[in-house]
């Protein structure tokens, strides 16, 4: 009876030894499919957008909280990716403004001493009209030249927007 005893003893030890490591095992595994794998995915891809790499997207087809940050980390990269391109195309129209800019400037001196010069002929020769029909042309277009690039100069400069009241009317009829 005592070495019966003692066998089933040996028995039940190497079958709860045997449960444990088993339950172990199927912990092990639970966790490294359930939880270990997705924070690495997330490490991964925080790291490969940390490189600038926003086309970065992880699997999202878990519904539980690890799911929902994979989720989060998408919708993220993709605000990313759109605010970098916002930013991009913001820069582009920066860099028309300050081209515009020194063009303007490139041509507003050349139209300064075509309207100076032209004004100034057009004092000078009172006495002859169809001379001053021509430089009453020349002056007008120079002036409405010179409207055109002072335009251009205020879209180029950067302003902060303001709000005010306008008529519709007269926005209409000017347009």
């Amino acid at each position: 009876v005592d070495r019966q005893i003692a066998d089933d003893q040996r028995r039940m030890l190497l079958l709860a030894l045997l449960a444990i490591g088993a339950s172990s095992l199927l912990l092990w595994w639970l966790n490294r499919r359930f939880i270990v794998r997705p924070v690495e995915a997330l490490i991964v891809g925080t790291r490969k957008v940390a490189e600038g790499d926003l086309n970065t997207l992880l699997a999202a087809d878990a519904r539980d909280e690890l799911g929902d940050l994979a989720r989060a980390f998408n919708a993220m990269t993709r605000r990313l990716a759109e605010a970098q391109q916002q930013l991009t195309q913001a820069d582009k129209l920066a860099s028309v403004g300050r081209l515009a800019a020194g063009v303007a400037h490139e041509i507003n001196n050349p139209l300064t001493g075509v309207l100076t010069y032209s004004s100034f002929l057009l004092k000078r020769t009172k006495d002859q009209p169809e001379l001053q029909e021509d430089l009453k042309v020349i002056v007008r277009e120079t002036l409405r030249s010179r409207e055109s690039v002072k335009s251009l100069l205020d879209f180029a400069r950067q302003s902060v927007p303001k709000k005010s009241k306008a008529d519709v009317n007269e926005i209409v009829a000017r347009a």
